[in-house]
């Protein structure tokens, strides 16, 4: 239980200050913005390892009290993989599309990526509380 709760907190909070990290290093100047796409390389390792360990952890937990336990915590397993799948399919590309704006140092280009990147965040939070929301029910 110890497990799921200190990665599920590590996969929320990581990314709390990311869009405004985004958003302030990419409106000084390109070495910022360089710098600021190697801490979010950092950030993205922690997010996707805290993340699996989470949904793991989660499916065991239930697997543990019984498949049959309950509906919602089955619901807020889904919210968890969704998450991961909005990660996957639409944040991902997004990051993408910003780290090599900044290589090529074109920052209007990165910050529209950035503004993406922040809502792909914003929806996978999302998620992330109706997954929180349904264990508690649960």
């Amino acid at each position: 239980m110890v497990i799921h709760i200190v990665a599920a907190s590590a996969w929320f909070g990581h990314k709390l200050t990311v869009p405004r990290d985004i958003r302030t290093s990419i409106q000084q100047d390109p070495a910022a913005a360089a710098q600021m796409v190697r801490r979010m390389s950092a950030t993205a390792r922690l997010g996707i390892g805290s993340a699996l360990v989470t949904v793991a952890s989660g499916v065991a937990l239930l697997g543990h009290a019984g498949w049959s336990t309950t509906t919602v915590l089955g619901l807020g397993i889904m919210a968890a993989v969704g998450a991961i799948v909005v990660g996957a399919m639409a944040a991902r590309p997004a990051w993408t599309g910003l780290a090599e704006a900044v290589e090529r140092g074109e920052l209007p280009v990165a910050a529209a990526f950035g503004r993406r990147f922040a809502r792909y965040l914003h929806l996978e939070n999302l998620l992330w509380l109706a997954a929180l929301t349904a264990m508690v029910a649960g």
